[in-house]
């Protein structure tokens, strides 16, 4: 067996697992502050006042930065006013910017020529920089990672550009082989013994609650894993929950305090003084907390949409280690999931026999709300064929101006444009509500692992816009 290095990325905090060529888990760890710290912040945080100097020059700035390696990375970005949580120079004013992961599968960033061009490189760059403590911790072990499997795992709604950027990084560091799961299969590999079945895995992201509907077929000898269908709750993640429990505690929202709560259900460690115990949390988000926010009405629909009325919870996002938010959901397991169970999982299922079988569709982004099919799963082309799609449209818009609209194609299993990751964004003129004519070229490739595609917009005036995509189906073993 090769030893294998699995990573979670798609979180508020990274934390990375090492399993050894004799199946041994070793928790990967950094060492801050004299500590060995086994869950670290993924927070990248910026000091205006930095910034805001007069005699600050970006230019020069940039310049000692971009030599800077990846060891090297935020001790130079300080000129600039880059910190990590428990930088001694970061204050409770600084502000957390975007995750590097979020920004590339944002289609309005990408859909700028200026900011898509460069977005991969910079993206690179500082995930490098916030991986380089994982790395090491391998090195530190003797391990080259030529001689060490990779496996990513990464939320359903991170992009195309997300994940060729993560597969690069991997490579870049001479890992051979480079796998990515969806978070919510990573949390459903704890089904893996009990074939067939199926379970709702509730994940929480930065703003939203995505719902997945995730089914285990197969026998013994062979399992396939697949995400059956989606559904997002807008507005019920990560910041939902905080701003609830901040009032709780009679404090006010705010990001210092979203620092100190990532601290105390993660341990990652942070500069500011924690205003916040276990036992305050634990005496004020009691069972009539949990009454008081109690989800069950607000999931009775959604539920029923993806079929899930029935199935078991399973729960991945930090949020999620407190007893309290999951009695909201009614889940009253005695259990408790710690940060990283999916990892865990993860390296438990790699030791039986299943793959991870692709699912999802080609989907629009309609700007209301929807993510319109263009495209189901069963309609895609077979190995070594192509199909074509062409549909109109109608934008609303002033018919007296013209302005620019952003064509967001997505893929995934998701009735909500959030849950979906993004294939590729463009920019074309509209004139009011004129029509656009949409043409979509797919073709797979002979082994049926990838989809290739073009996509054109077109309007009665003759302007024009297309871009190229591509999707890897790739099944997981």
């Amino acid at each position: 067996m090769r030893p294998q290095l699995i990573v979670d990325c798609g979180g508020r905090v990274l934390s990375a697992l090492l399993v050894t060529a004799g199946g041994e888990l070793v928790p990967c760890s950094q060492e801050i502050r004299n500590v060995a710290t086994r869950h670290v912040s993924s927070d990248i945080l910026l000091e205006p006042r930095v910034v805001e100097d007069r005699d600050f020059v970006w230019e020069d700035a940039l310049e000692t930065i971009a030599k800077a390696g990846p060891n090297a990375f935020f001790q130079r970005a300080r000129r600039i006013g880059l910190r990590r949580p428990w930088d001694a120079q970061a204050s409770a004013e600084a502000l957390q910017i975007t995750s590097p992961l979020s920004v590339l599968s944002s289609p309005a960033a990408l859909a700028d020529r200026v900011a898509g061009a460069a977005l991969p490189r910079v993206g690179l760059v500082l995930l490098d920089a916030l991986l380089d403590p994982t790395f090491a911790f391998l090195r530190e072990r003797e391990l080259a990672p030529r001689d060490v499997d990779a496996i990513i795992v990464l939320p359903a709604q991170a992009g195309r550009h997300t994940r060729l950027v993560m597969q690069k990084l991997f490579r870049r560091r001479d890992f051979r082989k480079v796998v990515i799961v969806r978070r919510e299969l990573a949390a459903a590999m704890a089904l893996t013994p009990g074939a067939p079945c199926a379970c709702v895995v509730v994940e929480a992201s930065e703003t939203d609650l995505h719902l997945h509907r995730v089914v285990l077929d197969g026998g013994s000898d062979s399992r396939q894993l697949r995400t059956a269908a989606s559904v997002t709750l807008t507005g019920f993640g990560w910041n939902y929950w905080s701003a609830r429990i901040a009032k709780a505690l009679h404090m006010t929202p705010c990001a210092a305090f979203e620092r100190a709560l990532t601290t105390l259900l993660t341990g990652s460690p942070d500069s500011l003084p924690t205003r916040i115990t276990h036992g305050a949390v634990q005496s004020v988000l009691n069972e009539h907390w949990s009454a008081t926010h109690d989800m069950s009405e607000r999931l009775r629909e959604p539920l029923a949409s993806i079929e899930g009325e029935e199935l078991p919870l399973l729960f991945t996002g930090e949020i999620f280690t407190l007893d309290a938010v999951r009695r909201a959901f009614g889940s009253y397991d005695v259990d408790a999931p710690v940060v990283d169970q999916g990892l865990r999982n993860v390296a438990l299922a790699m030791r039986a026999r299943f793959v991870l079988e692709p699912s999802g569709s080609l989907r629009i982004n309609t700007f209301r709300g929807e993510a319109l099919e263009l495209l189901s799963h069963a309609q895609l082309p077979a190995s070594g064929e192509a199909c074509h799609v062409e549909r109109d449209f109608r934008v609303a818009g002033d018919a007296a101006t013209g302005h620019a609209f952003l064509i967001h194609l997505l893929w995934g299993a998701d009735r909500a444009p959030e849950g979906n990751a993004t294939l590729c964004a463009l920019r074309i003129e509209l004139r009011g509500s004129e029509p656009l004519r949409l043409t979509v070229n797919l073709r797979r490739s002979r082994t049926g692992r990838h989809l290739r595609g073009t996509v054109e917009a077109r309007t009665p005036a003759g302007m024009v816009a297309r871009a190229r995509f591509a999707e890897e189906l790739e099944v997981t073993k």
